[in-house]
């Protein structure tokens, strides 16, 4: 296969216009002259893979629409869910050019000298780009996002789980929605309480100075973050016996909430974690689907054979 380097020039033109978009809305002086300052770089890349396209006589398109859209999508998603998480998602995209550009450097008479040693410029960049990435990652406090995404996607599933399992057994909607709230309000209770506890002892253990009769506010704030995040999640698997939708449609209402709100959370977990979100997204739907669905049939045979239709 003819190796085309548009798509690298492409590749760089859309880092370019995201780093520059995050700079013109980004409110940290820092971070924005950071941002700027990657997007000259990038565009001192992507003029070396359009120098290279133009040599082989490939044509290169102005600014693609495709790539407006991707650099536009990235602004959405830094208002959605904040600096940490698209840092994290930036610095995958830098890790990915920098295995491309390795693997390309690695191939036999694919360049020129010249062309080789720009490259190596431009992989050092990348290299350089991912870890100024990494450091403002550490800076935004990821802990906190950490806790908000991993509490709903508890939620998420224990919840549906618990819903799912209770319209085996209860005809009534609004009986399933009191008592997945039930099972929400329980969760979000201890899930805070867990969180507070553990923030206490983490600083104990390092040999923080703690007052016990005035608890910390980092405790007090992991508990609350927790707690909220774990509720909201509590609303997508109950909110359709909510609206008294029953039987089956209701089933079908909850599982289909549910589904795409699994689907967002593992995304970003995917992010967090530096794996493919797409995929992390997917195994988080067949996981929270799974137990729901076990947990339905739990509950109708416990609605056969314990006599309970209420």
């Amino acid at each position: 296969m003819k190796f085309d380097p548009r798509k690298e020039a492409y590749n760089e033109a859309l880092d370019m216009l995201t780093y520059r978009k995050l700079a013109a809305h980004e409110k940290n002086h820092e971070l924005a002259q950071l941002l700027n300052r990657l997007a000259l770089i990038e565009m001192g890349h992507a003029s070396f893979w359009q120098r290279l396209s133009e040599k082989m006589e490939m044509r290169i398109q102005p600014m693609r629409l495709k790539t407006r859209l991707l650099a536009n999508l990235y602004l959405v998603f830094r208002k959605l869910f904040g600096i940490s998480l698209t840092v994290k998602l930036l610095e995958m995209h830098e890790e990915s050019a920098v295995k491309e550009y390795s693997m390309l450097l690695s191939q036999e008479g694919l360049f020129s000298d010249n062309e080789k040693s720009e490259l190596e410029v431009i992989l050092k960049d990348e290299k350089d780009h991912e870890q100024a990435l990494i450091d403002e990652e550490l800076r935004a406090n990821p802990e906190r996002v950490r806790d908000v995404i991993y509490g709903m996607s508890d939620a998420l599933v224990e919840v549906l789980a618990a819903v799912s399992g209770l319209a085996g057994v209860l005809v009534k909607p609004l009986l399933v929605a009191a008592g997945g709230l039930i099972v929400g309000a329980s969760g979000t209770l201890s899930m805070g309480a867990g969180a507070y506890v553990s923030t206490q002892s983490e600083k104990e253990l390092s040999g923080a100075p703690t007052d016990q009769r005035h608890p910390t506010s980092s405790a007090i704030k992991s508990a609350l973050v927790t707690s909220i995040s774990y509720l909201v999640g509590v609303f997508p698997p109950v909110l359709p016996y909510m609206l008294n939708a029953s039987g089956l449609l209701g089933l079908l209402l909850s599982y289909t909430a549910s589904a795409f709100s699994l689907f967002i959370v593992g995304s970003l977990v995917g992010v967090l974690s530096g794996t493919k979100p797409l995929n992390r997204g997917m195994e988080m739907v067949i996981i929270g689907i799974g137990a729901a669905l076990a947990t339905h049939a739990i509950g109708i045979v416990a609605g056969l054979y314990l006599h309970v239709n209420a």
